[in-house]
């Protein structure tokens, strides 16, 4: 029996690449840094898990042609910008 592949660690720096060229027209105006933190704090993004969510239901809603490693990266870049889950 194999055993299943380590899922590699999302690359933080291409999340932040990817974020800039499809997502950062909408959301950073006007969602600045505060925005993203008081939506935090506010139990809108409870955890990692809503976030990837969150940001798979904007690619979908876009038809970006993201796969599960592009939606990872932007989610880990997120987290690490903005909301900081464990």
């Amino acid at each position: 029996m194999a055993i299943p592949a380590q899922a590699e660690k999302p690359d933080i720096s291409w999340g932040g690449e990817l974020f800039a060229e499809n997502c950062s027209e909408c959301h950073m105006v006007p969602h600045d840094d505060e925005w993203f933190k008081a939506r935090a704090d506010a139990g809108n993004m409870a955890d990692l898990d809503s976030l990837r969510t969150m940001v798979q239901g904007c690619a979908n809603n876009f038809n970006l042609p993201w796969f599960d490693e592009e939606v990872d990266a932007v989610t880990a870049w997120m987290n690490q910008e903005y909301y900081g889950f464990d």
